[in-house]
């Protein structure tokens, strides 16, 4: 796998997961988007804000780095992208293929719906994603399999670049499709 055809494609996957989130929740009521499926589900709302909470702290971390990036090239470097145990493993977890469930550790669970502000949920969520978006048009004049974030478990457990941001993409994708999931029982339960 390669470093800037990943990049597009992350980049593309981004820009599907604005319009789904544009195009299907942005038009649900404040009822609808803190509907949840049973007691232990989560509702839509919720879904986002667990994504702004975990995405948020990677996208801090890549953001500082990006900053400190000093523009020499005039081209970035193509480079084949390795993944380590750690970044296998999170990448696996958080896949939207994968059948597994892991509780959410309590710095990214999110309130409950009815203590959220769906509008300024999804405005997060939309401002989040865009700067991600943006972030990986500089991000390529990087080593990704050199340059290393924190993970959420702590500053002892890092994650390469690469598989952060295959990793940031899988996770929001993985939330979305929940959320999707939510609105449709929402609208057979409507209906």
């Amino acid at each position: 796998m390669q470093k800037l055809a990943t990049a597009h494609d992350l980049q593309q996957r981004l820009k599907t997961a604005l319009d789904t989130v544009e195009r299907e929740f942005t038009t649900l009521s404040d009822e609808q988007l803190r509907w949840k499926p049973a007691p232990d589900k989560w509702s839509i709302v919720e879904c986002l804000q667990h994504l702004n909470l975990a995405e948020r702290f990677y996208i801090r971390n890549l953001q500082h780095k990006v900053d400190k990036l000093g523009l020499i090239q005039t081209a970035p470097v193509d480079q084949t992208l390795e993944s380590d145990l750690v970044g296998k493993a999170l990448r696996y977890i958080v896949d939207p293929q994968s059948k597994l469930k892991f509780p959410a550790p309590g710095m990214i669970r999110p309130r409950t719906a009815a203590e959220l502000q769906p509008a300024d949920v999804i405005g997060q969520f939309l401002d989040l994603q865009t700067l991600l978006l943006g972030m990986l048009d500089k991000a390529v004049y990087m080593d990704w399999n050199r340059e290393k974030l924190m993970t959420i478990f702590g500053n002892w457990l890092k994650i390469n670049l690469g598989d952060a941001a295959r990793m940031l993409v899988a996770h929001t994708e993985r939330h979305l499709n929940q959320a999707m999931r939510v609105k449709a029982e929402i609208n057979t339960f409507a209906g």
